[in-house]
C-alpha cells in the first residue's frame, strides 16, 4: 500500500509525518505505524527554536472507520528539549491534538455529522464514544456578530432548554442568517442582549404580535420600523373561525360532530382554491348554524383584503374589514378586531415592505427536527451551539 495513499486516507496535513509500516492485525483492523522527521521546534515556554531530542514515545491513536473495518495508528512521537530554558515538550502536530486519542480528521468528521444528526448517531458513524463527541463539541466556541444588521426578525420557539420552555431567535432578514439564540423570551433578556450589541444600524424589526417583543425593541432601539409578520396576524382570523366551529360542533350529535371535526381543513382552505365539489360541501356545513356562516364569511372578507390589497389600498380596505368585525357578535372576531386595531400600523407596514418571518419559521422547523432526533437537548448552550453549528456547516457546504 503506497505511503501517500495512507497519508491521504488519514487526512494528515503534517509534512514531516511518514509511514513506517502498514499491516493487518486481523481482517477488520488496519494498523498504520507512523513516525516523524526531525524538525526545528519552538519552545512553548521561552520561544527559542531547537532540534535537540530528549526522547521518544509510541502513542496509539484511533483512526477513521472504514467500510471493511477500522484503522489504528501507532505514532512514534519525538520529545524535544529546549537548550535555553531546559523545558521538554512534544512536537506539535496537526494530525493529533494535545491530550486526544483520536485523529483530528476523525474528530472533525464526527463534528460534521453532529450538525445534522444527534450526538449518538454522529458518534456511531465516526466510530467514537458519545461522551467524547460531546466534550469536543462543548469545547467549540460559536462566535456571533456584535453589530446587528439593518433588518432583523425576532421570534420564539419551544426549545425546552436551560429550565425555560421557550427560547428566542434573532435572524438577519435580508441575508437569511441566524444572528443569535437567547435563553428565554423575557423582556429583560432581550433588552440586555440588544444593549450588548451595536444596534446603530438597525432600521427594521419583524416580529409576531407579541407586546413583550415590541416593548423590548421600543425601550432599547427607540422607534425602528416594526413590521408585523403576515402569518401571525392572519392566523388570528383562522383561530377565530375555528373557535366558532368547535362551539357549533359541540352541539351536534356524534356522527355530525365527527364530520364537522374532519372538515376543519376544508373550512380553513382559501375560497379562491375551492373546486365546485368542495364549495358544495362547505355550503352544507354552513347551513348547520348561522354563526358558522357568519364566521366563514368574515374569514373570507379578511382573506380577500389580505390577498388583494397593496400598499395603497390596504389601509382603506382594512377599515371596511374592521367595521364588519365590529358588527359581529362573535367573541373571537371581536378579539381579532381589537388585535388589528392595536397593531394597525405594524400590520399595514407588512404591505409596504417585503419582509416577513418566513425564514425564521423555517429555522424553527429545523430546530424541531433537531430536538426530535436528539430526544431533546436540555443544556441551553449546547442547543444554541448546535443550531449555530448547523447553520455554519450548511453555509460551508453552500446549501
Amino acid at each position: 500500500m503506497h505511503d501517500h495513499f495512507i497519508i491521504e486516507m488519514l487526512w494528515i496535513k503534517d509534512g514531516n509525518v511518514k509511514v513506517w509500516d502498514v499491516s493487518y492485525e486481523d481482517e477488520q483492523i488496519l494498523r498504520a505505524d507512523l513516525y516523524t522527521e526531525k524538525r526545528k521546534q519552538k519552545c512553548p515556554s521561552c520561544g527559542n527554536k531547537t532540534k535537540r531530542v530528549h526522547g521518544y514515545r509510541n502513542q496509539m491513536i484511533q483512526g477513521p472507520r472504514l467500510v471493511q473495518g477500522k484503522v489504528t495508528v501507532s505514532l512514534r512521537k519525538r520529545r524535544y528539549a529546549c537548550g535555553e530554558c531546559g523545558k521538554t515538550f512534544y512536537e506539535r502536530l496537526q494530525m493529533i491534538e494535545r491530550y486526544q486519542r483520536a485523529l483530528t480528521s476523525v474528530q472533525n468528521e464526527a463534528l460534521m455529522y453532529a450538525a445534522d444528526s444527534s450526538f449518538t448517531t454522529a458518534a456511531r458513524w465516526a466510530g467514537i464514544s458519545v461522551t467524547r463527541l460531546i466534550r469536543l463539541f462543548d469545547r467549540r466556541e460559536m462566535k456571533t456578530p456584535t453589530v446587528l444588521p439593518r433588518a432583523i426578525a425576532i421570534d420564539e420557539f419551544k426549545g425546552d432548554a436551560g429550565g425555560e420552555r421557550f427560547q428566542t431567535i434573532i435572524v438577519d432578514v435580508e441575508r437569511k442568517e441566524i444572528v443569535d439564540i437567547l435563553p428565554d423570551r423575557k423582556v429583560d433578556t432581550i433588552k440586555k442582549y440588544l444593549r450588548s450589541c451595536d444596534t446603530s444600524g438597525v432600521e427594521i424589526v419583524v416580529m409576531d404580535l407579541s407586546k413583550w417583543f415590541k416593548k423590548a425593541v421600543r425601550d432599547v432601539l427607540g422607534d425602528p420600523l416594526i413590521i408585523a409578520d403576515r402569518f401571525h396576524f392572519m392566523r388570528q382570523v383562522y383561530w377565530a373561525l375555528d373557535e366558532v366551529r368547535r362551539d357549533v360542533q359541540g352541539e351536534l350529535d356524534k356522527k355530525s360532530r365527527i364530520h364537522m371535526k374532519r372538515s376543519k381543513k376544508l373550512l380553513w382552505k382559501s375560497h379562491y382554491d375551492l373546486n365546485e365539489e368542495q364549495k358544495l360541501k362547505v355550503e352544507k356545513l354552513l347551513q348547520i348554524d348561522p354563526k358558522l356562516r357568519e364566521a366563514y364569511e368574515l374569514k373570507n372578507l379578511m382573506e380577500q383584503w389580505f390577498r388583494e390589497s397593496d400598499h395603497e389600498t390596504a389601509s382603506k380596505q382594512l377599515d371596511k374589514c374592521l367595521e364588519a368585525l365590529r358588527a359581529s357578535n362573535t367573541e373571537g372576531f371581536k378579539r381579532v378586531r381589537k388585535t388589528f386595531m392595536n397593531w394597525r400600523q405594524e400590520i399595514l407596514q407588512a404591505f409596504m415592505y417585503p419582509f416577513n418571518n418566513g425564514y425564521i419559521e423555517g429555522v424553527n422547523n429545523t430546530i424541531k427536527v433537531m430536538k426530535r432526533t436528539s430526544y431533546g437537548i436540555k443544556n441551553f448552550e449546547r442547543m444554541r451551539n448546535k443550531i449555530l453549528w448547523n447553520q455554519e456547516m450548511k453555509m460551508a457546504m453552500g446549501s
